[in-house]
């Protein structure tokens, strides 16, 4: 049975904190930000943040994405929970939970994520047109932002940095199908790497 849970109706944490200590497969919203649902369990959780093990629309899991919590809309349980969890179950998905990924902030978020994988999405808010994913490698933690050795979307790899401002971020990406696409095509950076402008007045 469906169960849609209104933001903050009976507090979007308790949910959440059910969902993950009872692998209940959920659908998460957050208007504001982005159109579409984020399908999959919550497999590590804090005060202000949650990590997700993606389901893609395949019925496969791909990839984890760390949200803010307070931008949840709603929550619900997935009305197919039943049928995701036997095709799961059938093609032999296995639900694997990152170990010791810290969601303290968004730096502990990016610095655990690049334990995890050989490339983040850094997906940052622009009020017009919700998310812009920014996919590379963390460079540097700074006090105000991400910095990121970015690839574009052909695999390539720019020569300088860019910042990416606590602020403006929406969520955090890795280990889906399309990022391990990225990497076995495009390989490690090479050359050197100068300072970009700020994500901020690169955005506007």
């Amino acid at each position: 049975m469906s169960k849609v849970v209104p933001f903050k109706a009976r507090g979007v944490r308790a949910e959440l904190r059910e969902a993950f200590e009872q692998r209940i497969v959920l659908r998460i919203r957050r208007e504001r930000l982005h159109p579409g649902a984020i399908h999959g369990y919550v497999v590590a959780l804090s005060r202000d943040f949650c990590l997700i093990a993606e389901i893609g629309d395949m019925l496969r899991f791909d990839g984890y994405v760390a949200i803010a919590i307070a931008d949840i809309s709603t929550l619900e349980v997935d009305p197919s929970r039943e049928f995701v969890e036997k095709a799961l179950a059938l093609r032999g998905e296995k639900l694997t939970v990152p170990a010791d990924f810290r969601l303290d902030d968004w730096a502990s978020i990016a610095r655990s994520a690049m334990t995890c994988a050989p490339l983040i999405a850094v997906n940052m808010v622009e009020d017009d047109e919700g998310e812009i994913s920014y996919v590379g490698q963390l460079s540097a933690v700074e006090a105000e932002a991400l910095v990121l050795r970015e690839l574009d979307p052909n695999a390539q790899w720019y020569p300088d940095t860019g910042a990416y401002e606590y602020e403006a971020l929406g969520s955090i990406g890795f280990g889906n199908g399309y990022l391990d696409a990225l990497w076995q095509v495009a390989g490690a950076p090479v050359g050197p790497q100068a300072p970009r402008a700020p994500a901020s007045e690169r955005l506007h």
